[in-house]
């Protein structure tokens, strides 16, 4: 029999912790489920067959042109012509989505880059090697492309031709930066005419 309140709190205790550890040892946490997404296109499908198509859709909606006839001016001006906007904008955003998913390759096995053996860019092989490598960096472009997307759809739905093209500055600097870093890090660029060095 028990007199000590004391210590019929003790044991009380005692038991309730060796009840929740008997639980614990009992109950494994479940395996997570296997992924449900199938994946079927190489990044370079992804970029050639959706990202490109809608990113030279955006850049090219607004545009200002000098002429021998005077100034041209681009944008979208009617509500189908912002959806279309719109569309493309929610295609590049979810399409950078795809690139980032876990086991997706650079090429479909057995297919090469469309620019294999150009000098200076990678192979699939080597350009899958250098994302495993620097997977953060890679993830860091996909996630900055993804945010371009949104840029272009917040400008889209408030029909900001401005906003279009300060997004379109944005995909040029993210684009160009991953294609450095994973496509083709040892292509020389010639600079432009107005920078090229003078002669002497």
């Amino acid at each position: 029999m028990i007199n000590s309140p004391r210590v019929a709190r003790v044991l009380m205790t005692a038991a309730i912790a060796g009840a929740l550890g008997a639980c614990a040892k009992t109950e494994p946490p479940a395996a997570p489920a296997p992924s449900p997404v199938k994946l079927t296109a190489g990044m370079q499908d992804i970029m050639r067959d959706m990202i490109d198509p809608s990113a030279d859709f955006l850049w090219q909606s607004v545009s200002v042109t000098e002429t021998a006839q005077g100034i041209e001016e681009k944008q979208p001006r009617t509500d189908e012509e912002w959806a279309e906007v719109r569309k493309h904008a929610i295609i590049l955003a979810e399409s950078a989505n795809l690139l980032l998913l876990d086991g997706r390759h650079v090429a479909r096995e057995g297919k090469q880059l469309e620019d294999h053996g150009t000098p200076g860019n990678l192979t699939a092989e080597e350009a899958e090697k250098a994302i495993a490598a620097e997977r953060a960096t890679f993830v860091g472009f996909g996630q900055a492309l993804h945010d371009v997307g949104v840029q272009f759809l917040k400008a889209a739905e408030e029909r900001s031709p401005q906003g279009i093209m300060d997004a379109g500055e944005a995909m040029d600097q993210v684009c160009e930066g991953c294609h450095l870093k994973f496509w083709y890090p040892g292509q020389v660029i010639p600079p432009l005419p107005d920078q090229a060095p003078e002669e002497k």
